[in-house]
Order: C-alpha cells, then sequence, then structure tokens
C-alpha cells in the first residue's frame, strides 16, 4: 500500500500529532505522494498535488499572510494534508491555524522540534519505493501468469481467471464472441449489465478499439479483439465501485491479456505456433513498459532470442522473405517489427538510431516515425535521422526557431522542468495519461496535474476537443527545440 497519514502517523520515531480529528479533516486515508517544505505565502503554483506540506509558520506573523487564500490554494492544489513543525517559529501549532485547515478538510500533524522535516521526506519515500518494488514485481509475476494461461489447456478461460486475479479485488471481466455471446468470464459482474450499445459501436472501426462507460457499479472498459476491421471478439472488463480504469501497473496487464486473448480469436500465422507468437508479443510489451530483466527473461524461452545490445529497431508491413536466424522479428497485423543488431545490413522499412533495451519505447516510436516518412516519400528504407532531415532544413530558419521559442515561453519562462518533457510524451502518446505516465515513470494523476498547470500557463485547454491546432503548434515546437 501506498504511504498514508495514517501510516506516518504510525512511524513511532517521527513522533506525529493528529490535530484535527472530525470530518474530511480527519481523514487518515489519504494517500501521500510525496513530502514538500514551504514557507512561501503561496505555494500552490509549485505544487502537483498528493503532497504533505510542511512548514514552521514563518509566514503567519506577516501582516499581509492571507490564511484563507493559502489553504484554499492547496486545496485547489490537491495536498493531502499539512504538517507543523513547532519549537521553531512558533512554540505550538497556533489554534487559528488548526480551526482553518480543519474548516478546508486539510489534516493538520504536528511535527515535534526533534523530528527534521528530512526525516519524514525519507519516510515517504523509502514507502514509494517500497509500493513501486511491489507493483512492479506483482504485474510481472501476474504477466508471466497470463503467458503460462495462454498455454493452457482451455487458454481463453485461464487467461479471463488470470487477468481477474491480477487486476484485484472487485475486478471482473467476461469475453464474448464476436457476436455478442459470452464465451468465458469471471469475477462479480453486475447484474442486467447491457453492453449491446458499446460492442455496436466498436464493430467496424479500426483496430484496436475501446470504449470506456461509466455504470451504477463502476468504471467499464470494453475493447475489441481481431486485426485491421475484423472483430473477432470483445472483452469487458470492470472495476466494482471504482470511477476510473486500472493503474498503471493494471494497465500493462490488461495490454498483455488483450494481446494473448486477440491470438486466441486469430489462426496463428505462417509455420510460427502461437505459444512462441504469445511469447513474442509480451516481450514486446515488457520491453515497451520499461521492464528490461522481465523481457529478456520471457526471451529465453523463445526459439530466436533478443539480439545482444545495441540494436536498431524496424518497422514495415509484414513480408514474404525469410528473416535472418538472429533476428528477434513480431507480427502484429499487417505491420512486422524487426529487432537486429546494429550493424546488420539489410534493413526495410523505418528504422531507428541504435538503442540499448532500456531505451526500446524511444526506438519504437522513431521506427514509426521513419516507417511514416518511407510510405509517404515511397522509399523502401529510411533512417530516422533521415526521416528528421527534412525538418532539420526548416528548423535552422531562425524565424520558426523564433517561433517555436514564442509558443514554449510561458513554460521555460516559469521554469517548470518537468512540464516540457510531461508534454512531450503526452503529445507523443496522443494525449494518453497512461501510456505518458508509463514513459515518464509517474503516476498517471501527477501527468494530469501537469498537463492542466502547462494549460493554465499556456492559457489554453489542452484536453479540450476544439484544442487540436494549440496541441499541433506545442507539438511542432516541441520538435524545433529539440532539433536545435
Amino acid at each position: 500500500m501506498p504511504p498514508t497519514i495514517a501510516s506516518l502517523l504510525a512511524d513511532r520515531p517521527l513522533g506525529l500529532r493528529l490535530l484535527t480529528s472530525e470530518g474530511p479533516a480527519g481523514d487518515t486515508s489519504r494517500e501521500v505522494r510525496w513530502v514538500h517544505t514551504t514557507e512561501l505565502n503561496d505555494p500552490a503554483p509549485f505544487l502537483e498535488g498528493g503532497e504533505l506540506l510542511l512548514t514552521t509558520g514563518l509566514r503567519l506573523a506577516d501582516p499581509g499572510f492571507d490564511l484563507e487564500a493559502f489553504l484554499s490554494g492547496l486545496v485547489r492544489a490537491g495536498v493531502a494534508g499539512l504538517g507543523f513543525g513547532v519549537g521553531l517559529n512558533n512554540a505550538a501549532v497556533p489554534e487559528r491555524f488548526v480551526a482553518a485547515a480543519a474548516a478546508h478538510g486539510l489534516p493538520v500533524l504536528e511535527v515535534p522540534k526533534a523530528t527534521p522535516f528530512i526525516a519524514i521526506a525519507k519516510s515517504v519515500s523509502k514507502a514509494l519505493a517500497a509500493e513501486e518494488y511491489r507493483a512492479i514485481t506483482e504485474g510481472y509475476r501476474t504477466q508471466q501468469d497470463l503467458v503460462k494461461s495462454a498455454l493452457a489447456h482451455e487458454p481463453q478461460r485461464s487467461l479471463v481467471r488470470s487477468l481477474v486475479r491480477g487486476l484485484g479485488p472487485g475486478a471482473w471481466a467476461v469475453l464474448l464472441g464476436a457476436d455478442g455471446s459470452v464465451l468465458h468470464s469471471a469475477g462479480p459482474m453486475p447484474a442486467g449489465l447491457d453492453l449491446a450499445p458499446e460492442l455496436a459501436r466498436l464493430r467496424g472501426r479500426m483496430l484496436p478499439s475501446s470504449a470506456s462507460i461509466m455504470t451504477d457499479s463502476g468504471h467499464v472498459e470494453v475493447h475489441a479483439l481481431g486485426v485491421g476491421k475484423r472483430v473477432s471478439g470483445f472483452l469487458a472488463v470492470g472495476l466494482l465501485g471504482r470511477d476510473s480504469g486500472p493503474d498503471i501497473t493494471g494497465r500493462q496487464i490488461l495490454a498483455v491479456a488483450l494481446t494473448l486473448l486477440t491470438l486466441g480469436v486469430e489462426l496463428p500465422t505462417k509455420d510460427v505456433t502461437v505459444a512462441e507468437l504469445t511469447l513474442r508479443r509480451a516481450v514486446v510489451r515488457l520491453l515497451l513498459a520499461g521492464h528490461v530483466d522481465a523481457a529478456r527473461e520471457a526471451a529465453g524461452e523463445l526459439r530466436v532470442p533478443l539480439p545482444p545490445e545495441p540494436v536498431r529497431i524496424a518497422r514495415d508491413s509484414v513480408r514474404d522473405e525469410a528473416v535472418p536466424e538472429r533476428m528477434f522479428v513480431l507480427e502484429e497485423g499487417n505491420e512486422r517489427v524487426l529487432v537486429a543488431p546494429a550493424d546488420y545490413p539489410d534493413f526495410a522499412g523505418g528504422v531507428s538510431d541504435a538503442i540499448g533495451y532500456a531505451d526500446f519505447g524511444r526506438g519504437y516510436r522513431q521506427a514509426g516515425e521513419a516507417l511514416a516518412t518511407a510510405r509517404r516519400t515511397g522509399r523502401p528504407t529510411v533512417s530516422f535521422a533521415e526521416a528528421g532531415s527534412g525538418l532539420s532544413t526548416l528548423f535552422a530558419d531562425q524565424a520558426v526557431r523564433d517561433f517555436a521559442a514564442a509558443v514554449l515561453a510561458p513554460l521555460t519562462e516559469a521554469d517548470r522542468s518537468a512540464l516540457v518533457p510531461t508534454l512531450r510524451a503526452w503529445l507523443a502518446h496522443n494525449g494518453q495519461w497512461d501510456s505518458a505516465a508509463a514513459e515518464l515513470g509517474v503516476h498517471r494523476h501527477t501527468v494530469r496535474a501537469r498537463i492542466a498547470r502547462a494549460g493554465e500557463l499556456l492559457g489554453k485547454d489542452l484536453t479540450a476537443a476544439d484544442s487540436a491546432d494549440a496541441r499541433m503548434e506545442l507539438w511542432f515546437a516541441l520538435r524545433v527545440r529539440e532539433g536545435q
């Protein structure tokens, strides 16, 4: 479990004491995602949400200090609570501070003089690291279980059950045929749930496609299975009592399950067995999620293992010719992904820079950009460096560089070191919160908070349906900035 107000109170060496015990301010189940120290009149612009904010109350004696504005800003920023250090600027936590914080629903913890603020930060950091490790190991274990389920006597039934176990309490799943008939189910699926409208909407769309809906019982997602526009089945997944979908680990588990279930409803291609295709897809999913060690372990079961680093990634249409044995190949629908040693001479399609497996996600995106250029120009092979050469000429124009600098100025001038890379990742993943969060190694709520803050600085709602032009300008400006 992630650290909470309650777990910090239970950490006896810290000696913290809760001063607000009634109403929302007495809620000790709030998760603490970071610890931040401040003596500013308005720290809210520097927060992302989920922080335990520590202060010694230095500004309380300032005649110009507005306590109500201070607390209102913290509520809007989504802080988890307040820690007040005593014995320095204040012998005790002022009653008016406690009463005002309680009125705003913010828990107040008394921090004794003997407890340095850094000790609280270390306690939270240690708990967060343990939680992240637990999530990664549990996610990896579940992904292994899914791969084993795909090789079981009744693979689809086993996969659905493994998926529900991996998503945790309150999860349910149902595998449906192309006609909407129930094939397998697991978990407490709500009675009377009508998925027919969502199935109808997903039929005929280019795959992969999905839909999310909120029901009286909680969050529900429906994913179409198949290749191209041919829907071969559906997977519906729900989380009882939840108003949002799975977390990052759950998303990775679900992605693996969808790949394996798609294999179950599609015929194996050429002379490659379903088990081999299953493992290849699992390896690529793990690499894209950044789990290199897990990917290497899974690849150890393959007939053709991963090539040694450095490697290049090539993406192209599926081809009939044979591939040398030392190449790792995966076919996804109509696209082929080839991973080969960096010095391999006969790449085709879009080709990435030479990378290590830790940068697999970046290399995969580079190959995709190069492939788009190859298809647009009709060339058989385009490297990522060549794909950017046309833009590089444009980037050299001073007027273009001035334009890019002006577009990004509100972010760069505000010195928000996390905003620009977060915006870049979010735009690169087409506004997908979970994918951007996975690349950055943060929670999706952190990505949401950063994008919201970037929008405030830019004076634009970047998530609005009519903000495509703004997002396009920002993406262009970021590419110019990277090309300088």
